[in-house]
């Protein structure tokens, strides 16, 4: 029994001096590491490295035609350490960029990157802190620039929000926007196609009552400068009826000026569906009944009319009558009746 006592306490003394002794040799491994690195990063190396390059100082009312690249790549001479530390905090540095200066140019110029930055090589911007030099750019060896006249305006907002609503309910119109356009700034060309910008996109499921809420607007070009980028978006949500409108007046579109027609009946009901507050408001004139001329023969008697209704109402259904006749009495001219086959 003491035999095997002793055996185990042995163990665990010859356990703990091999933990000691490998403790050691890892301490004094990492101290070794630490003191060649040190050593290796006072050297010197050469390494190429990006860039971010930086266009500025265009000429008035010009702007870029195209993308410039976000970065060169250089060839630069630095110490270990200098380069280790640029490559870890490099998007920390103010003043580390590749300047190209636009103040010269007028619509387009080839720059030929080698040249230009060995005669102005203060135009590399390396961190002061850091012990580095620039000696040659890489690539691209040409970069073209090209300028447009800057345009701006104003554009509307169009939504991007898929909605849906609970049973009963009805969206009333399209969103609303506050405020309802946005300013634009950019090339010319370019800003010349926009016709309007759009939100980013969102789903609404299931609403019952109207909402409110901010929406990012979508960058319609990288080129293009917008503001605001967000705006106050208004959704209408209201319950759900249905209102018969009698007495809506049928206009005639295309009437000649010799000729003296009728339209029979002059006047339509239908039904308009939608929300509790646009249905209730709604008068036979906010409805556009039309019939036109220029679809009228002899040989035919009847014709469907087009209807438009406020955006605000959802549908329409029920028109009575659905068909109406196109009376052509007399030529005023000739002051005789018009012959029908």
């Amino acid at each position: 029994m003491k035999t095997n006592i002793t055996r185990k306490i042995n163990n665990i003394k010859i356990s703990h001096l091999s933990n000691a002794k490998l403790r050691r040799i890892f301490y004094s491994f990492l101290i070794a590491l630490i003191f060649w690195f040190f050593i290796k990063s006072e050297e010197i190396y050469f390494v190429d490295q990006k860039i971010p390059l930086v266009a500025r100082d265009l000429p008035a009312k010009k702007t870029l035609k195209e993308e410039v690249p976000e970065h060169i790549i250089v060839k630069m001479r630095g110490s270990g350490r200098s380069l280790i530390w640029l490559s870890l905090f490099k998007n920390f540095y103010s003043d580390y960029k590749a300047v190209l200066d636009l103040s010269s140019i007028s619509n387009e110029y080839n720059f030929q990157l080698k040249k230009y930055y060995k005669e102005n090589p203060t135009k590399i911007v390396l961190p002061k802190s850091l012990d580095l030099e620039f000696i040659d750019i890489v690539s691209p060896a040409d970069l073209i620039i090209s300028l447009d006249n800057e345009l701006a305006k104003k554009v509307p907002i169009k939504s991007q929000i898929f909605i849906s609503t609970e049973a009963g309910y009805v969206q009333v119109g399209y969103p609303v926007f506050s405020p309802d356009s946005i300013d634009i700034k950019g090339p010319q060309e370019i800003v010349n196609n926009i016709s309007f910008v759009k939100t980013g996109k969102d789903t609404l499921l299931g609403l019952n009552v109207s909402t409110e809420r901010e929406l990012s607007i979508t960058n319609p070009n990288k080129l293009v400068y917008f503001d605001p980028k967000k705006v106050q978006g208004y959704i209408d949500i209201q319950p759900i009826t249905e209102e018969n409108v009698t007495g809506i007046p049928v206009q005639l579109l295309n009437k000649p000026d010799n000729i003296e027609v009728f339209v029979k009946p002059n006047q339509v009901s239908l039904t308009v569906v939608g929300g509790l507050n646009a249905v209730a408001n709604i008068t036979p004139e906010d409805i556009l009944v039309t019939i036109d001329f220029n679809n009228w023969t002899v040989e035919k008697q009847f014709y469907s009319p087009s209807i438009k209704i406020p955006d605000n109402i959802s549908k329409w259904e029920n028109l009575t009558p659905n068909n109406l006749e196109i009376l052509v009495v007399k030529s005023i001219d000739s002051e005789e009746p018009i012959k029908e086959n």
